[in-house]
């Protein structure tokens, strides 16, 4: 019968031991995670074309946006 007690404790102290290996192993992921580069985003410029005529009245134009990349998108240190 104390054989079997000191069997069931072990075992209980086994389980709880693993159980708390378990949960620093999620921590060292976590911080691995934290230590992944993440993307900046680009700068970009919107600039107003307004309307334009062409060719002697021939071709319209309507006013539009263009978009210039001023600094493409970077990786964080």
């Amino acid at each position: 019968m104390e054989f079997i007690k000191v069997l069931i404790i072990s075992f209980l102290v086994f389980n709880i031991s693993g159980c708390s290996t378990l949960n620093k192993k999620t921590n060292i992921k976590e911080s691995k995670e934290e230590k992944i580069p993440k993307i900046i985003k680009p700068n970009v410029k919107k600039i107003w074309i307004p309307d334009e005529i062409r060719n002697n009245g021939t071709e319209y134009i309507e006013g539009h946006f263009m978009f210039l990349i001023e600094r493409n998108s970077t990786w964080s240190k």
